[in-house]
C-alpha cells in the first residue's frame, strides 16, 4: 500500500454516514432507513454518498426504490455494525459498568450452622448499611472453606471451633459468637427445663449426636464412656435440618449448642453448663493480608456489635 495519505471530507459525522449506511442496508431501502432514523431521505442519502465518496467505492447497487450492497458494502457493513452497536449501547454500558464498579462483593464462606443461623441476621443488618454491597455466599465446612480462603475464592470464613480440628497456621480466628450447650428435647418431655441433669438421666432415653468429624462440643463423645455408660447411638445425624425433624417426632434428644433455638421454636434447649464447656464462632482470615480488606474489617466490626 502506498504512503498516500487519506483526508476524509464529510458534511455529517462518521457515526451519522455509518448509521444511515447500515440501516439502509439493513432495509434494503433509503426511505425507511431515514424513517426509522427520523430523518429526511435526502438526508440519509446524502450521508451515503458523501461516505461512499470518502471511502473511494461504491457502496449500493439501486434497482428502482431498492438498494443492495456491493462487495465492498459487504465488507463495510461487517465492519460497520459491530461498531455501530457498541456505539448505540454506549450509555447502557457505561452505566452499567458505573453501577458496577459502586458495588462491593462480600465473598463469605459459611458451614451449615453458620450459614443458617449466624449469617442471616448479620448479612440483613449488613447489607440495610451498605445497599452497594452484594454477598456470595459458599456453604463450605472447615477444610473447604480453608482452600477457599487459601485460593483467594473467598474473603472470609464464619466458621465455629473445633477442639479436634484446630485451625492451620497462617490463619487468625476471631471468635465473636458464644453457645451453651444443650439437651434438646420436645417441651413435653421429662427432661426438658431440668436442671443439672445427670449423664446417667440422659442415657436413659434414646440419643442422637453429630458425627464425630462436625461436633463443635469438645467432650461430646467422651462423656459417657467416662460414667461408665455403654450408649450406644443408633441414630447419627450430619445436619440440624434433619435431626429437629426427629426430635420432633419424639424419636430422638440431641445435645447441640443453643444456637440452633429460634426465640419462637417449638423445641426446648435445656442448658448443660456442668458436663459441657461454652462454644464459640467466629471469623477466619488469611494472617498473610489478602483477606484483610476494610470491607471485610467493617463487616466483622458490625458483628461484633450486634454480638455484644
Amino acid at each position: 500500500m502506498s504512503g498516500e495519505h487519506h483526508q476524509f471530507h464529510y458534511k455529517n459525522n462518521r457515526l451519522q454516514q455509518l448509521r444511515g449506511f447500515c440501516y439502509a442496508a439493513q432495509f434494503g431501502n433509503i426511505s425507511r432507513a431515514a424513517e426509522h432514523m427520523g430523518l429526511t431521505h435526502s438526508s440519509v442519502s446524502v450521508q451515503i454518498k458523501t461516505l461512499s465518496k470518502d471511502l473511494g467505492v461504491a457502496l449500493f447497487k439501486r434497482r428502482g426504490p431498492k438498494v443492495t450492497l456491493t462487495h465492498e458494502g459487504e465488507k463495510l457493513l461487517d465492519l460497520a455494525l459491530p461498531l455501530l452497536d457498541t456505539i448505540e449501547r454506549l450509555h447502557e454500558t457505561f452505566h452499567h459498568e458505573l453501577d458496577a464498579t459502586k458495588k462491593t462483593e462480600l465473598r463469605i464462606a459459611a458451614n451449615s450452622t453458620t450459614l443458617n443461623f449466624i449469617l442471616p441476621n448479620l448479612a440483613k443488618k449488613y447489607l440495610a448499611a451498605y445497599p452497594d454491597t452484594y454477598f456470595t455466599v459458599h456453604y463450605a465446612e472447615q477444610e473447604e472453606a480453608i482452600k477457599k480462603l487459601l485460593n483467594n475464592e473467598v474473603d472470609f470464613a464464619l466458621l465455629p471451633r473445633r477442639e479436634h480440628k484446630p485451625f492451620p497456621k497462617g490463619y487468625d480466628y476471631i471468635p465473636l459468637f458464644y453457645y451453651t450447650p444443650s439437651l434438646i428435647t420436645c417441651p413435653d418431655h421429662p427432661l426438658a427445663g431440668r436442671k443439672k441433669l445427670s449423664v446417667q438421666e440422659i442415657s436413659k432415653y434414646e440419643l442422637t449426636l453429630p458425627t464425630k468429624e462436625l461436633r463443635v462440643i469438645p467432650n461430646l463423645y467422651d462423656i459417657f464412656p467416662q460414667h461408665d455408660i455403654n450408649k450406644k447411638l443408633r441414630i447419627n445425624f450430619v445436619n440440624w435440618e434433619t435431626t429437629r425433624k426427629y426430635i420432633e417426632a419424639g424419636l430422638v434428644i440431641s445435645i447441640s449448642s443453643d444456637i440452633i433455638i429460634g426465640k419462637d421454636d417449638t423445641l426446648v434447649a435445656t442448658p448443660l453448663p456442668h458436663l459441657f464447656p461454652v462454644v464459640d464462632y467466629g471469623f477466619v482470615q488469611r494472617r498473610d493480608g489478602c483477606s484483610r480488606q476494610k470491607k471485610v474489617s467493617v463487616f466483622i466490626e458490625m458483628a461484633r456489635v450486634s454480638a455484644s
